[in-house]
């Protein structure tokens, strides 16, 4: 690893267009893992993954997101695969990179593609915006400060072996339950007459989801929630609730009818 050459993540440091990227399509120019020691805050430093992406205003950013901690994994000599050193065997889902991995998936990145090298993923073309991360009580002060909300791929574009600018749709399958099909539209026409609140935006978008779909897991929503939409100015906002246990929990719609499955 060549410090020098590691982007940092502190928004001070950033040139002119530079910043924390939210709600753009980017393309993921290189892949790889790395030890990342938040500008030397973090000793040894954090194994992660690196992605360095191009903004449409080919603007270049540098992405790190930690897999867990030093003494379990290291990269590979040259960075394209996660070395097993400690007691771990795989990446926990609360990690950022976990999170973003899950959401690669949920957004239709074949599954069978995904096995233990990350340069597979070198050329991907995906809109990207940001979540809150979860919350890490044991996570050290220093590192947190950039860790409050993960950059994660909400749709995909274009795959690394598509022809450039080629579309793709997100996870294939549609559940074709109905049961519940009827207090889903009922809702939805309430909620409606709010639509200037997001929180009622939210529920609208979900519920005509539920409406055309018959049922649909929380995993699979927010991918859906950007095919659907695309023209909504709100639609960030949306997705970002989606990812709120509470809200989803609190919502309009009956988890016994399977019409929100939580798997």
């Amino acid at each position: 690893m060549t410090e020098g050459n590691a982007a940092s993540l502190n928004p001070e440091t950033f040139v002119d267009g530079g910043g924390l990227i939210d709600d753009v399509d980017v393309t993921f120019k290189r892949c790889i893992f790395d030890m990342f020691d938040y500008n030397g805050t973090v000793v040894p430093g954090v194994p992660s993954l690196k992605i360095d992406m191009e903004t449409e205003d080919k603007e270049g950013v540098t992405q790190y997101y930690s897999v867990g901690k030093a003494s379990d994994w290291i990269p590979s000599e040259d960075g394209s695969q996660l070395i097993a050193v400690g007691k771990a065997d795989s990446i926990r889902n609360t990690t950022n990179g976990g999170i973003f991995l899950k959401s690669l998936m949920d957004a239709g990145f074949p599954v069978d593609k995904l096995g233990n090298d990350i340069t597979v993923i070198d050329g991907l073309q995906a809109h990207v915006i940001r979540i809150p991360a979860p919350k890490r009580p044991g996570l050290e002060k220093k590192e947190k400060k950039y860790e409050d909300t993960v950059l994660i791929v909400g749709e995909i574009l274009s795959l690394p072996w598509e022809k450039k600018g080629g579309p793709t749709k997100g996870k294939a399958g549609k559940a074709k339950a109905t049961k519940g099909k009827a207090a889903a539209t009922k809702k939805k026409t309430e909620v409606e007459e709010d639509s200037s609140d997001l929180n009622s935006a939210a529920v609208a978008a979900i519920l005509s989801i539920l409406e055309d779909e018959g049922t649909i897991t929380k995993k699979e929503l927010p991918s859906k929630i950007f095919q659907t939409e695309k023209d909504n100015p709100d639609r960030n906002g949306i997705v970002k609730m989606v990812f709120d246990d509470e809200f989803l929990e609190n919502g309009p719609w009956n988890y016994e009818d399977g019409v929100l499955l939580s798997e």
